[in-house]
């Protein structure tokens, strides 16, 4: 039997890209054939919001969770499926069709592959939550969710729009040489950093139209750091030492170390070496936010490091922003 896939662009700008997936064919439920002019198929259209890409498109997708229930009984009829893009087309596999007077909850997680998650039914008659056990956050991905709950089918079918929120935040450690030395000729460069002290993974729970509540995993240590830098030369303009992290939200407290070992070469070529070592908390910050994106700035001197007071900085459209499906 033949599945085809339409996508349409319903809209743009900075908050991101929504898409339109319309899915026709015929497939089979159970062992009814079900064919589109007798039953309309469930279609979706994201809008995400995510760090690590601007939008989505080509080679994207994200996992989608469907219950269904009429009568007092409900079932889960899609788990973690895959909605993906290929052909600049929208599509899913194992097609589900609105049945009139029941009542839709669903459910979304990009990335779709990710591991450790699943639907969980709360126990006390309210809707189900999704979870994600052991996630971690040294992978650099980011990790978002949506829900559409309590849609009760009518008869006039409308694409399923999910929203999504960041449930990570976003962390960038950028460090300078001051001004004042180079112009007289000092160069300086970090022969090492790490970042330790805040957990790499947790687990977390998330219900409906909330943020996600976190069980953090054990800290970091210094011998295993959450991330460590190389070797890189510094400019006036400033070098990120890690990259953007998305670390799990947090309370920052004194445990959230940062150490730098920094050479600086004076006007007589006469290299000089330091270890210095800094509490995050100590800069200002208590903690950090989920879809919050936070920039830590410090300037080498001769034998000195200054922080500056951490920015909180919007997740740029160039680094993420909103993505909403629909």
């Amino acid at each position: 039997m033949e599945m085809k896939g339409i996508v349409r662009s319903i809209g743009t700008g900075l908050a991101g890209l929504t898409w339109l997936l319309a899915v026709t064919g015929c497939t089979r439920n159970g062992e009814e054939q079900v064919c589109p002019e007798q039953h309309h198929a469930i279609d979706f259209t994201p809008h995400v919001t995510r760090a690590a890409v601007t939008s989505l498109g080509e080679g994207d997708s994200f996992a989608a969770w469907a219950r269904k229930s009429r009568d007092g009984e409900s079932r889960v009829i899609l788990t973690q499926e895959e909605v993906y893009c290929t052909g600049g087309t929208w599509s899913y596999d194992h097609i589900c069709y609105w049945e009139r007077e029941a009542v839709y909850d669903f459910y979304a997680l990009y990335p779709h592959d990710t591991p450790n998650a699943e639907l969980r039914e709360s126990g006390t008659g309210g809707n189900p939550r999704l979870s994600v056990t052991d996630f971690d956050t040294r992978d650099g991905r980011d990790l978002m969710c949506a829900e559409q709950t309590g849609i009760r089918y009518e008869g006039s079918p409308a694409p399923v729009k999910f929203t999504f929120r960041h449930l990570l935040s976003k962390v960038e450690i950028v460090g300078r040489i001051d001004p004042a030395l180079a112009a007289g000729g000092v160069s300086a460069r970090i022969v090492s950093a790490k970042l330790f002290g805040l957990p790499a993974t947790g687990s977390c729970t998330v219900a409906a139209g909330s943020d996600a509540s976190w069980e953090p995993g054990t800290p970091t240590t210094a011998d295993a750091p959450f991330r460590s830098a190389a070797e890189t030369a510094l400019s006036t303009t400033g070098v990120s030492l890690f990259g953007e992290l998305l670390p799990l939200p947090q309370t920052i407290d004194g445990g959230v170390t940062l150490e730098i070992v920094y050479e600086y070469a004076d006007t007589n070529h006469t290299e000089n070496r330091f270890t210095k070592t800094i509490r995050l908390a100590d800069t200002g910050l208590t903690a950090w936010e989920p879809g919050t994106g936070y920039r830590y700035g410090f300037t080498v001197g001769s034998d000195y490091i200054l922080f500056g007071t951490p920015e909180v900085v919007p997740w740029r459209s160039a680094s993420g922003g909103s993505v909403t499906v629909e």
